[in-house]
């Protein structure tokens, strides 16, 4: 059968529109599982697609899931930024294909809908199927009959047929978005947002004019010195400090001015460095830290992914008092944990934060084994900072804007540096240590030329490194990737994204260069290193994870969901939340309607996390486990949230580990502090509650975070 013919024939059983789509599926990796009692998929569900029959074939049922693909990550992408998802097929009353034709077998094809390429993932039978993968942001899939070998096109009939849950986007209806647009209201000119406070519009997608009416209910606020910061020291290059036990340092957040896009702005600096010092101890190390507080807000330091004492969290309200401007407090600081962990404010660090208000703790290991050796590293900060026409964007005086999907940068920086030159020699073994300190963003970040092998997260390593194209890392989360150069020259360090425009109902690659890794000649020469062979360390953690195995299949101790509610937002936004309900991107890399969000504040904004069983929501939940207890923990992302997105999860002073998504079992468990949830998904954590006291659990978008989406537990 020719290509036009196929086409044809396709284009009469199914309507396909033009989507840009640029990745392609994989081939297959199948295997027969147990069959199943058949379900179709629910309305609108994100990771499932029900399977029509052609007429002819009325008795065949079927269904696709598109389940998690294999990843160190929360969420698997390519190196281009498109969803990985694993096909499982579950098929009920399909034929003897002998019966039809001169055919042996039903093959499963997956294409774009731009029809062509065709790939086949592999054969399908009555009950439960593991496929291959895909990874197209818009696709179709056929199933149909075909005689035994090798095949690059189908040649038999159609018996299925079913469109991925991203192909229901389609333009929104700008008759009705119209209506929202007053004239008199909207500045006159091409030009108008330049006079205005706001975002820069996004440079990939065009802004109804009517959003440019949009405005935060919330007073704005910037720092004093934002109208002149040369008035302020200029912000230092971050610098490492060496603890040994009982060290005593100094931590002090006070106003600095730093250059970013070729212009001045006011921030924030822990001793005058953005990022602040980066703190480096051995395991087992305690010290004493003095914070002084001259930023302009009451603030705290919070001790991100530390398991130790609880009365210095860093929580205002919880652990502590806020400490006010020109106040100080002593914090004892424990490192019981190898590996990279960061600090920073958590009171409205949604402003602190952003301002500069981070830094690095870099705890070196007892046992040499924790990880395979290598020749250098380098500790990585990924952050974003956000301007607009007129400057910085202001914050709201006392409640979060953009609080619908949180502040996201259109400065990206590496360090808090634009486009740094980062300098290995070839045939160097490099670790990088990562860490995503982003009010929003979460990262897709590669190097051209290079693959990644990812030896560990937040709190210890995987069993084995875990083969990547690229780091996808949400914010709180840490990553520590290892790689090798060996061809001098230099390469591009990129993050790599898909975004969608809402508005059209379409995908769209983004592509942002960070910064370049400058690759020197060799002056050593390097045996090649046997990285799948895991180390002392790594068989002893082996061990211990596979005695919670058993986990998996027991019930939830306890679930959560996590949920947007809203009211007095503008018409014109509650008119496009509605009409954006038909489907939402697993992970939104980049906000594509930055005046929507802006004008969304705490004022009009709950984010909400919500126990289903008691229907207790936030700080009201009662939560208590037994030190030393182990509990399994259900977190339900709904898809049916007035406007659903990805949320990663942050869980104070414990260590759990992510056991499945969507039911599908983890293939890489690690220990975590931060889970990235993507939108629509259930994630089953299993946390091991070895530290006493009353702890904080809250999504890591710190306008979420300041709108409501925390609870507390208690651990006695």
């Amino acid at each position: 059968m020719s290509r036009l013919m196929i086409i044809g024939s396709l284009m009469c059983v199914m309507t396909a529109t033009f989507c840009g789509d640029q990745a392609w599926a994989q081939a297959p990796s199948q295997g027969q599982i147990e069959a199943s009692t058949f379900e179709s998929c629910e309305p609108l569900a994100l990771y499932c697609m029900d399977l029509i029959p052609r007429p002819e074939f009325v008795g065949a049922k079927g269904r696709i899931e598109l389940a998690r693909a294999p990843s160190a990550y929360g969420m698997s992408v390519t190196r281009e930024g498109n969803a990985r998802y694993r096909v499982i097929a579950h098929a009920q009353g399909l034929p003897d294909p002998a019966s039809i034709g001169p055919y042996t077998r039903f093959a499963v094809w997956v294409m774009p809908l731009t029809l062509w390429p065709m790939t086949d993932l592999g054969d399908l039978d009555n009950g439960t199927t593991v496929l291959g993968e895909v990874s197209l942001n818009k696709f179709m899939v056929l199933v149909t009959a075909e005689p035994d070998g090798e095949l690059e096109e189908r040649t038999g009939p159609i018996v299925l047929r079913g469109r991925s849950p991203s192909s229901r986007l389609e333009p929104h209806d700008m008759f009705q978005v119209s209506a929202f647009a007053d004239p008199e209201d909207l500045p006159a000119g091409e030009h108008a947002h330049h006079m205005m406070d706001g975002p820069a519009m996004h440079p990939g997608v065009a802004m109804m004019d009517a959003m440019m009416t949009l405005r935060p209910s919330e007073p704005a606020w910037l720092p004093d010195a934002a109208a002149d910061p040369s008035v302020l020291p200029e912000a230092k290059p971050r610098e490492a400090i060496h603890l040994a036990d009982g060290d005593s340092i100094a931590l002090h957040a006070y106003p600095v001015r730093k250059r970013i896009g070729g212009r001045e702005y006011a921030m924030l600096g822990y001793n005058g460095q953005i990022p602040g010092p980066l703190l480096v101890a051995n395991q087992n190390v305690t010290t004493i830290v003095t914070f002084v507080n001259d930023a302009p807000f009451a603030s705290s330091i919070h001790w991100h992914g530390l398991r130790h004492e609880n009365r210095f969290d860093g929580v205002p309200g919880m652990t502590q008092d806020p400490v006010a401007p020109g106040e100080s407090f002593v914090y004892t600081v424990h490192f019981p944990d190898a590996g990279l962990y960061w600090y920073h404010p958590h009171h409205r660090e949604e402003a602190q934060q952003e301002l500069g208000l981070y830094g690095n703790m870099l705890i070196l290991p007892e046992d040499e084994s924790f990880l395979p050796p290598v020749d250098r590293h380098d500790v990585i900060v990924l952050d974003d900072f956000q301007t607009g026409p007129s400057g910085a964007v202001p914050f709201g005086e006392s409640e979060p804007n953009f609080a619908l999907m949180g502040r996201f940068g259109n400065h990206m920086l590496i360090n808090g540096e634009e486009r740094p030159v980062l300098t290995v020699h070839a045939g160097e073994d490099i670790r990088w240590f990562v860490s995503n300190v982003s009010n929003a963003r979460t990262w897709n970040v590669s190097i051209d030329g290079h693959d990644l092998r990812v030896v560990a997260s937040d709190l210890g390593p995987y069993l084995l490194p875990v083969p990547e194209e690229s780091i996808t890392i949400a914010p709180a989360e840490r990553y520590i990737a290892d790689f090798r150069s060996e061809i001098p020259g230099r390469y591009p360090i990129v993050n790599r994204i898909q975004s969608l425009d809402h508005t059209r109902g379409y995908f769209f690659a983004e592509v942002d260069t960070l910064g370049w890794l400058d690759v020197l000649p060799a002056y050593q020469e390097n045996p090649a290193d046997d990285w799948t062979k895991p180390t002392e360390a790594q068989l002893e953690l082996s061990g211990k994870i596979a005695a919670f195995t058993d986990w998996r299949n027991a019930d939830p101790g306890k679930t959560i969901e996590l949920l947007l509610r809203s009211e007095g937002l503008p018409p014109l936004t509650e008119w496009v939340l509605r009409a954006d309900q038909s489907y939402f991107l697993p992970v939104e890399f980049s906000d594509t309607m930055p005046f929507m969000n802006w004008s969304a504040t705490g004022n009009e904004v709950d984010w909400v996390i919500r126990e289903p069983e008691t229907g207790l929501e936030n700080m009201d939940i009662e939560w208590s486990f037994a030190l030393d207890s182990v509990e399994k923990i259900r977190i339900i992302n709904r898809r049916d949230s007035q406007h659903a997105m990805q949320h990663p999860i942050h869980l104070h002073g414990q260590r759990f580990l992510v056991l499945s998504y969507n039911g599908q079992p983890v293939e890489h468990p690690v220990w975590k502090d931060t889970v990235l949830i993507p939108t629509g998904m259930t994630a089953d954590v299993l946390v091991e509650f070895t530290n006493p006291g009353e702890w904080m659990i809250h999504c890591h978008i710190a306008e979420h975070l300041e709108t409501g989406m925390k609870m507390s537990f208690w651990v006695e």
